[in-house]
């Protein structure tokens, strides 16, 4: 397995940690939770620039990438809406999104085919990432000298933290159903010939 693959699979790794750093309160659980949720994020930039640099892009990553970054995303945004801070409409059409996607790329596998991330994918996923490291930037931030400030309970968050994370899942549910359209229409000859 080349380097670029162990980034992804690294990606992997990092959701039950990320899980745990989020659930279990103790000292300073939001700063650990962020830290593990960056070096996530951070890694989905390094295995694409690894793997174009070097020349290591395979089927594999083209498979894989996508789906690590799909899981670590999500647990973030499943974290947020434990938290309360959520549109069931929102989390219902990422999801849905994904497994139309999902679908898709086993389609494309059965035809000899892999579909790759596309422009609209990636910008997709790199808005996701960016609302959800504000939200953990701000938990973080919230918790003096290590103290759990907002625990798992949504009525110990700010207001206008709610509001934040309200409008910042809004946004990323719209950009995500654009995302899920342009890849049926894309794929749709995958659909076409059944």
């Amino acid at each position: 397995m080349n380097l670029p693959n162990k980034i992804t699979v690294f990606r992997f790794i990092c959701v039950p940690f990320l899980f745990a750093a989020s659930l279990i309160q103790f000292r300073y659980h939001w700063v650990v939770a962020l830290l593990i949720y960056l070096a996530a994020c951070i890694s989905d930039k390094a295995d694409g620039i690894i793997a174009r640099k070097r020349n290591l892009v395979t089927d594999f990553g083209k498979l894989m990438d996508p789906l690590s970054d799909k899981s670590i995303v999500l647990a973030a945004f499943l974290i947020l809406f434990n938290l309360g801070w959520h549109t069931d409409i929102v989390i219902m059409i990422m999801m849905a999104r994904e497994f139309l996607v999902a679908g898709m790329r086993m389609a494309a596998v059965n035809e000899g085919e892999v579909i790759a991330a596309n422009g609209f994918g990636k910008a997709k996923t790199f808005l996701q990432m960016i609302t959800t490291i504000i939200a953990f930037f701000i938990l973080a931030v919230l918790e003096k000298d290590g103290e759990v400030v907002i625990s798992t309970q949504p009525i110990t968050a700010p207001h206008w933290l709610y509001i934040y994370c309200t409008i910042a899942f809004w946004i990323d549910g719209i950009v995500t159903l654009l995302s899920g359209l342009k890849y049926a229409k894309d794929g749709w000859h995958l659909i076409k010939t059944k």
